[in-house]
């Protein structure tokens, strides 16, 4: 083989080598994280980034084996909520129910005669003009009302601590949102909660919470 063909064939395998290079480069930069998402993945992401943002403002200590805020660090606690963040299990039980009944009746009656007694003279007992005119009219209403409202919920699911008051005192909050045959149920709960409610399974009834807001929309 000339030189000319030697330098023929480096070009050409130079060129291959080039290909393959960017061929490998252009998958290499095809990761998962800028492929298009499925809806599943995105809501995912959506999800764990506003829950990272929401717990963005605790403040952890770093560099240290000892955090006083840790599970079970003192002799006399358990698992039950206490603290900020602590997660407990409320079981909504609550019903309302309504009834109001009212009735109403009017009844009204009025009667008119006229006749004649005399006309050129007495008339005689079965003469038609004695009873000249004669009038009755009455009228009545009857009326009755009935309205009925019952409504329950009956449900558990779990609520967060987002804050402690002073006294001791902890505010819980729960969401819940479920989608089903295009149907969107979002249930919301607040209310307040004493530590000594929360039952040895870490759960506590909604009847035991003051202040308890519930909203039920969808």
């Amino acid at each position: 083989m000339n030189g000319r063909g030697g330098r023929t064939l480096l070009v050409i395998l130079g060129f291959l080598l080039t290909c393959l290079f960017v061929f490998a480069a252009g998958k290499k930069a095809k990761s998962p994280e800028t492929a298009k998402a499925t809806p599943p993945e995105a809501s995912l992401r959506a999800y764990v980034d506003r829950v990272r943002a929401q717990q963005a403002a605790e403040v952890r200590t770093l560099g240290s084996i000892w955090s006083p805020n840790g599970q079970l660090v003192r002799l006399g606690t358990d698992v039950k909520a206490f603290r900020l963040h602590d997660v407990v299990s409320i079981m909504v039980g609550e019903s309302l129910a309504a009834s109001t009944d009212g009735q109403v009746k009017n009844s009204r009656a009025s009667n008119a005669n006229s006749n004649i007694t005399s006309l050129f003279g007495a008339l005689k007992s079965g003469n038609a003009l004695q009873n000249l005119v004669g009038a009755t009219a009455s009228s009545g209403l009857t009326a009755q009302g009935q309205s009925t409202t019952n409504s329950s919920l009956m449900t558990t699911f779990g609520g967060e601590v987002v804050d402690v008051l002073p006294n001791g005192m902890l505010v819980v909050q729960a969401t819940r949102q479920l989608t089903f045959s295009q149907q969107t149920q979002l249930i919301k709960l607040r209310g307040l909660l004493r530590p000594e409610d929360v039952s040895a399974q870490n759960q506590v009834m909604s009847t035991a919470m003051p202040a308890l807001e519930l909203e039920v929309t969808g």
